[in-house]
Formats: structure tokens, C-alpha cells, sequence
């Protein structure tokens, strides 16, 4: 499979993965969340909030470590750790968020998915911050398909 090919279907899944995102993202954006809110999850609601972070996590582990690393190949561009291969997305304009914001979402991305959640306005907290998020990996994306196809031909 060529690099350009790699890339192709990288945004293809990263597409799919977005749009399950988006559906949680919808109905838990309205929600005003505080400590309150989560002592007082019920059972629907909780399982509503742990989809929300999985495929939070999951977007965002995809967008980082599958996308923008065949992004990275496909332009010609030499794969460094984490933090160097935001440097290259954000000196390129695609990173929408910054390089030390997308290494906070991955603490907190591995705090929600490897922590137990026992103090109430911690999570909330996180919660916040990665819904806040959300819209921003959404358009380092949508960057990265619209470089992809003006600079790439994918």
C-alpha cells in the first residue's frame, strides 16, 4: 500500500470515528457539568458520559497516532515523538489546537480511560476540558483531509 493510499484510508476511519464522537458530543455539550452533575449521574446517563470519553479517546488516539503520522509520511516529512510531530502539524497550520494542549489531552485521555473517577469535580473538570476539545482535533481533521487533498492528491 502506497503512503498516499495509507493516508486515504487513515481519513476514511478517522471520518467514522468522528461521526460516533459527534453523536455523544451532541447531546453531552448541552449538559451544564460541575461536581453536582456527576454525584448525581444515573445509571444511562453514566454510560452516556463513558461512551462520550471512549470515543473521545478513541478519536483522539487515532488522529494522533494513525492520522497525522501518514499525514506526516505522505508529505515527506521525517515521524519524531509526540510533541515534535504536533510542532510539524502546527508550523504546517493543520494543528488546531496547540502542541501543549494536544499533550495535556493525552494525560487526561489516559486519566479518564485508566483511573478510577472518584472525585467528583476532577472529572468534571476533565470532562469539560475534552468536550471543550473536541471541536478542535474535529478541525485539526478537517485540516489535515484539506491538506491532504489540495497538497497530496489524496
Amino acid at each position: 500500500m502506497s503512503q498516499t493510499e495509507a493516508l486515504q484510508r487513515a481519513l476514511q476511519h478517522s471520518a467514522a470515528i468522528k461521526q460516533e464522537l459527534d453523536f455523544s458530543y451532541g447531546w453531552l455539550i448541552q449538559e451544564n457539568i460541575d461536581a453536582d452533575w456527576v454525584r448525581n449521574l444515573d445509571d444511562i446517563t453514566k454510560e452516556r458520559v463513558s461512551g462520550f470519553c471512549s470515543r473521545f479517546a478513541r478519536f483522539q488516539d487515532y488522529l494522533a497516532d494513525k492520522l497525522l503520522r501518514r499525514w506526516l509520511e505522505a508529505a515527506g516529512e521525517r515521524i519524531g515523538t509526540a510533541i515534535e510531530n504536533y510542532a510539524v502539524a502546527e508550523r504546517a497550520g493543520v494543528l488546531a489546537l496547540p502542541s501543549e494542549t494536544m499533550l495535556e489531552l493525552r494525560s487526561i485521555r489516559n486519566q479518564l480511560s485508566h483511573e478510577y473517577q472518584d472525585d467528583p469535580a476532577a472529572f468534571a473538570q476533565n470532562l469539560q476540558t475534552i468536550l471543550h476539545a473536541t471541536r478542535g482535533l474535529a478541525q485539526t481533521f478537517d485540516n489535515l483531509r484539506a491538506h491532504s487533498q489540495r497538497h497530496l492528491g489524496v
